[in-house]
């Protein structure tokens, strides 16, 4: 069977193509039915020794479309034979089904990071992706190409074809794509992943599951100064959004501390924390009175800890500081963290109420200071033990309040 490609050209070097009519209406609503008999909440790549996890990045379900049913059979051995490819390279054949605000946000089909490990070790990378739409959709649900500056509306029984790489190492980031959210009605898609050798997670797995075991075998590296720390990231910190199931959690935190709050005090706090009067102009919202809630925000802040590092290194929750909360004429004097704990750290911005707002002053990696912004919601990342940090300008305002996550090196230890 012959099909027309109408290729979106670009320049890029991603090569994309739509093919109308690959499937007949009788074969769209054959496997629309099978979609809508069996389907699960999608997944998406974890990080670290997790394969999939569940995320509000994609809200999907999803459906594996069993072989030895006459339509799946035909349909796989036909994308196999448009494409060159063989069959056996074929992952899984799956159908999706988005209602009504379900999506999947802009991310690439080829793997990278822990997900290669996970997923690629013997198989390889992602080639081509085949999706077909299966329905039309009354309103939303396109699909994204924003490199390319191309969206695709739904049409029932047109395959979009695009090429994420030719192998590891040749990944296209211009191939990054999303799922738009369902206005109204619903979609329904078949997707076929090819990989560049032959498809068996079970040998993909085998293999993970053998670089594990040597991976944990322990490499203590000994460090006395923090000079002897690794510099894991290009500057030494970076502003990102705090995940929002967490940020509910800390709002839920915060109220539930407000009547708790005091002075806070400890030895040597105006050598750290003062006014130009010598005072430490701070109170602290004790997060030891919700204990399990501070071990629930540092297990899901972990990742994002992670992804700041690119997984250079293994690192294991300290230690959450309180709410901190700065009075008006607060002065933090720069400063790095505890060098034997306090390595890969971010400072979570709750609340404030500002004439002027308050930056925080850091020093990245080749020395230059920088002055960092950031709202509520937002978390600074940044190496605590060996960049310089602090609010040297004058506090002008009612409140800002922050608090500050701690993780350690796991793999190295302090001989000073």
């Amino acid at each position: 069977m012959s099909y027309t490609r109408t290729y979106v050209e670009n320049d890029k070097n991603l090569e994309i193509f739509t093919i109308e009519d690959f499937l007949t209406d009788e074969e769209c609503d054959h496997l629309c039915s099978m979609i809508e008999k069996n389907h699960t909440r999608s997944t998406v790549s974890g990080t670290g020794y997790t394969q999939s996890v569940v995320s509000d990045f994609r809200t999907s379900s999803t459906s594996t479309l069993n072989y030895g049913d006459s339509v799946v059979d035909d349909v796989d051995q036909r994308i196999a034979d448009e494409l060159g490819v063989p069959r056996e390279n074929g992952e899984s054949f799956q159908g999706q089904l988005y209602e009504v605000g379900q999506q999947f946000k802009h991310h690439h089909d080829f793997f990278s990071g822990d997900s290669y490990t996970n997923h690629c070790l013997f198989s390889g990378q992602r080639t081509y992706t085949c999706m077909i739409y299966l329905n039309h959709v009354e309103e939303g649900g396109e699909t994204d190409f924003p490199q390319i500056s191309t969206t695709f509306s739904p049409k029932k029984g047109m395959a979009v074809i695009w090429k994420n790489s030719n192998g590891t190492g040749t990944e296209n980031p211009a191939s990054i794509h999303a799922g738009l959210p369902v206005i109204n009605g619903k979609k329904m898609i078949i997707t076929k992943w090819y990989r560049e050798r032959k498809w068996n997670m079970n040998e993909d797995t085998r293999l993970k599951e053998q670089l594990e075991k040597q991976q944990a075998q322990p490499i203590e590296k000994t460090f006395k100064t923090k000079s002897d720390l690794p510099k894991l990231s290009e500057l030494g910190f970076k502003v990102v959004k705090v995940p929002i199931n967490t940020w509910r959690l800390i709002q839920e935190a915060y109220k539930l501390l407000e009547n708790v709050k005091t002075e806070e005090y400890w030895e040597g706090i105006t050598n750290f924390i003062h006014d130009k009067d010598g005072n430490a102009p701070v109170e602290i919202y004790n997060m030891d009175n919700c204990h399990r809630i501070k071990e629930i925000i540092a297990d899901e802040l972990l990742p994002v800890h992670e992804e700041f590092i690119g997984y250079k290194e293994k690192i294991k929750p300290k230690w959450i500081y309180g709410i901190r909360s700065y009075k008006r004429g607060a002065i933090l004097e720069n400063h790095t963290d505890t060098l034997q704990t306090h390595h890969i750290s971010s400072i979570v911005i709750v609340d404030k109420k500002v004439d002027r707002d308050w930056p925080l002053d850091i020093q990245d990696h080749q020395g230059r200071w920088h002055k960092v912004y950031a709202e509520p919601g937002d978390m600074i990342l940044y190496e605590s033990a060996t960049n310089l940090h602090g609010r040297t300008e004058p506090f002008e305002g009612e409140y800002f309040r922050n608090f500050f996550l701690h993780y350690t090196l796991s793999d190295y230890k302090f001989v000073g």
